[in-house]
């Protein structure tokens, strides 16, 4: 199962705790509808049994709204995790991460094209871009001395810049992982990689709930889409 495959089944998860939730106070605020008019029951005195009941499962239904009103948050943060997250194990990852830098690129590139034409006071320059010399004059004046002497700071182009780099590194990484799952299929399902005591093991799939139980008893740790740890540790279900 994938990265995503999981986050959705946990959305599905929390859809279905909502549901759940939302049902049982429905019916218990149903029930409790016939008692909206009764002036006698809901105003006298004393300790009457099926009101105090009333009273309780009304206390009960209005706690499992307040948990459905959770797990729906829940589920939304979660859809939205979805939409601009990029997952290294997505089929499509590389992609969409190309795209995402492409993206980047564009704005950063506009961003310097914004502050170069603005430096020279070239209205004609940014009139075609549809921006506007004097509201851009006007933005950073009423900002003050913090935001320079451009409208756009330093800070955004390197943040821009920083998440372009991290992208294309994790193109990389990813191929990597790609080109050793590879690797792993070729071999039969698994490959041991490294020329010393210290090793990466790769599997074509995942393996059996016994082989990773054995891995982490060894002390081998999972990281970049591999196991590592030492060659004198591995588990005879791997060697084999």
């Amino acid at each position: 199962m994938t990265t995503r495959e999981r986050i959705e089944a946990r959305i599905e998860r929390r859809e279905e705790w909502a549901a759940t939730r939302q049902s049982r106070a429905a019916s218990v605020f149903h029930e409790s509808e016939r008692y909206r008019g009764d002036y006698a029951f809901n105003t006298q005195p004393g300790h009457i049994p099926e009101r105090a009941r009333l009273i309780k499962r009304e206390e009960r239904a209005f706690e499992d709204v307040k948990m459905a009103e959770h797990h729906e948050s829940k589920a939304a943060g979660l859809e939205r995790q979805l939409d601009r997250s990029v997952f290294s194990d997505d089929t499509d990852a590389i992609e969409r991460l190309e795209a995402r830098i492409a993206q980047h690129e564009k704005a950063r590139d506009q961003k310097k094209r914004i502050n170069a034409l603005y430096r020279k006071g070239d209205a004609a320059g940014l009139a075609a871009m549809g921006l506007s010399l004097d509201t851009l004059r006007a933005k950073c004046a009423a900002a003050g001395p913090y935001w320079g002497d451009k409208p756009f700071l330093a800070y955004e182009l390197t943040n821009l810049g920083a998440r372009i780099r991290s992208d294309k590194e994790r193109i990389e990484e990813i191929k990597r992982r790609v080109s050793r799952v590879e690797k792993a299929t070729a071999a039969g399902g698994v490959a041991v990689e490294g020329t010393g005591e210290y090793v990466r093991v790769t599997f074509a799939e995942k393996p059996e709930r016994e082989t990773l139980d054995a891995l982490r008893g060894a002390g081998f740790q999972w990281g970049g889409g591999s196991w590592c740890g030492y060659r004198s540790k591995l588990p005879e279900c791997v060697t084999a």
